[in-house]
């Protein structure tokens, strides 16, 4: 059995200890161990399923094998010094911007990692990217939606800019499920058919491994059409190039908070 430790019940250990709950309900065989910061929400959560509240901190890491460091990002060294880490333990960070040789210096001797949970680890639907590889981390992240291993910092700076690329999205399927209610569609609807859809395109890319994702898209326009009449504006308005700077900036801000910490 691996014991999880979430140090620092904020919003995202919360949505961290709520689907580990879901994992635990369907076999994985974990148990959750919540740090006593954010007494009102460790308390709520360890009503809700059973969690155990350590003592402190270093009560926390003694008795846990796999540790998410879920304070602020500007907190997470600083918490996690002086703690009783010993070898065979992980100590993941999930913020972005602290680096793996940040996070060994204050953990040693336990693994240090880094990942990027995202707020659906609630519904055990994140797409997790984590550094280095490890079958542990491999384990715990698959049971919170789909785990995605890469190599050392420079690539984990990459990855690790898909969670403001989820935060942007929710803008994009406010703007067309928005668009849809002006025209007539009632909420649930126009709600509906925008997830919807937003969930069979990505269905196709992860299904066409071996083509480009727009590949689906070439498939099916036509001149003409409904689809072309509607990309042309797009293309004209060059509406795609901001997506990629937005990315751009999110990653010169990772790297702004590693200068910082």
């Amino acid at each position: 059995m691996t014991t999880i430790g979430i140090l620092g019940v904020g919003y995202l250990g919360e949505c961290l200890a709520e689907g580990l709950a879901g994992a635990i309900g369907e076999g994985s065989d974990f148990t959750v161990l919540l740090s006593p910061r954010s007494a009102a929400r460790a308390a709520r959560l360890a009503e809700r399923h059973g969690y155990e509240i350590a003592r402190d901190n270093a009560d926390l890491v003694t008795r846990s094998d796999f540790v998410f460091l879920a304070t602020k990002p500007e907190q997470i060294v600083d918490t996690a010094k002086g703690l009783p880490w010993r070898e065979g333990q992980r100590a993941v960070s999930i913020a972005a911007g602290i680096t793996l040789p940040a996070i060994r210096a204050a953990v040693a001797p336990a693994t240090a990692l880094r990942s990027m949970p995202i707020a659906a680890s609630r519904i055990r639907q994140s797409p997790t990217a984590y550094c280095p590889p490890d079958e542990m981390a491999e384990e715990v992240f698959a049971a919170l939606g789909s785990a995605h291993a890469v190599d050392g910092d420079d690539q984990f700076e990459t990855a690790s800019i898909f969670g403001a690329y989820y935060g942007h999205l929710h803008v994009l399927y406010d703007t067309v499920a928005g668009w849809a209610q002006d025209n007539g569609l009632p909420a649930e609807t126009a709600r509906a058919l925008t997830a919807r859809m937003a969930q069979a395109a990505a269905a196709s890319i992860l299904t066409q491994t071996n083509r480009r994702p727009r590949a689906p898209l070439d498939d099916l326009m036509t001149e003409g059409g409904i689809t072309k009449a509607g990309l042309n504006i797009l293309d004209t308005a060059d509406a795609f190039t901001p997506w990629s700077d937005a990315l751009t900036e999110s990653r010169k801000r990772s790297g702004e908070i590693a200068g910082e910490g």
